[in-house]
């Protein structure tokens, strides 16, 4: 059983792959608690989904993309096996499987893009360097997506890929969404930010990419 706290379709918001419509499944477990979460309701939240439900749910969608985000999914023991199952359907091109990264696991690959996004300063957890380390060695198809807020959110970062050998390219950075900030505020200011690291922008293929759902108003 997987604990599930939603499950709606929308176009994907962020990262490498925003605008593609798709199935998200939001997982309803979370210990990592990140300060300024823009889902703290899928911490602790939800019901109990056997992989047959979920399955059924995926072919009655009739959508090719599959988004499991949380929560943090790493979190359910039977993901794999819901994941194995999700890449048997004819009907699913890609499924999307979003971490922050504090808890590694083996997991089938077929048809998976994982995205690993490990968080900043900002959201008052610690930075996951090691484990990151590991899905970057294991998997082929990760996409690396920062969120940002601060000077020194973005000094992590740089630090982390400096250390780091062989990251995948293009690398997200996601305008971080708080209540310190009107988020177009933001956006502007990372952008700026990024605009003035020269050197950083010159050796590593960067986009912004921001939270597109929350400007369009939808999920």
């Amino acid at each position: 059983m997987i604990r599930i706290c939603e499950v709606f379709k929308s176009i994907q918001g962020e990262g490498l792959t925003v605008g593609s419509p798709s199935l998200f499944i939001r997982t309803g477990r979370c210990s990592v608690g990140c300060k300024f979460c823009d889902t703290k309701f899928s911490w602790d939240s939800g019901r109990e989904y056997s992989v047959e439900e979920l399955l059924k749910t995926v072919v009655e969608s009739s959508l090719p993309e599959v988004v499991i985000t949380g929560g943090e999914p790493l979190e359910e023991e039977e993901l794999p096996e819901l994941l194995s199952e999700i890449s048997k359907l004819s009907e699913v091109r890609r499924i999307t499987l979003e971490t922050c990264g504090h808890t590694f696991r083996e997991l089938p690959k077929e048809k998976l893009h994982l995205v690993v996004s490990p968080k900043p300063p900002t959201m008052g957890v610690e930075f996951p360097s090691s484990e990151v380390r590991k899905f970057l060695r294991e998997y082929e198809d990760v996409e690396l997506k920062f969120t940002v807020f601060s000077k020194e959110d973005l000094a992590v970062v740089e630090g982390f890929l400096r250390e780091t050998p062989c990251v995948p390219e293009p690398i997200v950075i996601q305008p971080l969404e708080t209540p310190l900030e009107d988020y177009p505020k933001t956006c502007k200011r990372i952008v700026n930010l990024l605009l003035s690291r020269k050197e950083f922008i010159k050796k590593y293929e960067v986009r912004v990419i921001p939270q597109v759902h929350k400007f369009i108003g939808v999920k």
